[in-house]
């Protein structure tokens, strides 16, 4: 949404996080990142099996992190800004872990092991990218989080127990 309304963001190498600084984008970005914080909390209320554990601890400190980046507009000061970097370094790292924790939960399944890698290249891109004045920051981190998201989704149906209402009707 913040693309369509602002277009900008994909040329100035700013990253995402250039919507949270426009008040024309702020609602949007603030909208879709504390969202998406939301929904990653309360999708962990299903992880509660011991084994599952790890996933939910690391997903409660993804939505814990995600809403530090709307906090902390990279635009105030070079304190604020230095935090909203590290916020989002520690949110990437922990995604990158915990696509790892899967692969080895799921026993090195080859898609698994294709979306780390692409998540690890755009992460790499985006510490490429994160200081030139111009380059691909927005997009590695689209592709970045796209390709987590997709692993995600695929993940977690495979290790959380079918319940019985599901097992009877298939």
């Amino acid at each position: 949404m913040c693309v369509l309304i602002k277009s900008r963001g994909l040329t100035i190498n700013d990253g995402i996080s250039y919507y949270g600084t426009l008040l024309v984008t702020i609602a949007p970005y603030c909208f879709g990142l504390v969202g998406s914080a939301y929904f990653c909390w309360r999708g962990t209320c299903q992880l509660n099996q011991d084994l599952l554990k790890p996933a939910r601890y690391v997903l409660v400190a993804i939505a814990a992190l995600t809403v530090g980046i709307v906090l902390t507009p990279y635009t105030l000061n070079a304190f604020v800004s230095d935090l909203h970097e590290a916020i989002g370094s520690t949110l990437f790292v922990l995604q990158l872990l915990l696509s790892g924790w899967f692969i080895v939960r799921l026993r090195y399944r080859l898609e698994l092991i294709a979306l780390t890698v692409l998540e690890f290249a755009a992460g790499v891109a985006c510490l490429i990218w994160l200081n030139p004045k111009h380059g691909y920051l927005i997009e590695g981190q689209i592709v970045f989080q796209i390709a987590f998201g997709i692993l995600l989704l695929y993940s977690l149906p495979l290790l959380l127990p079918v319940r019985a209402s599901r097992a009877t009707t298939s």
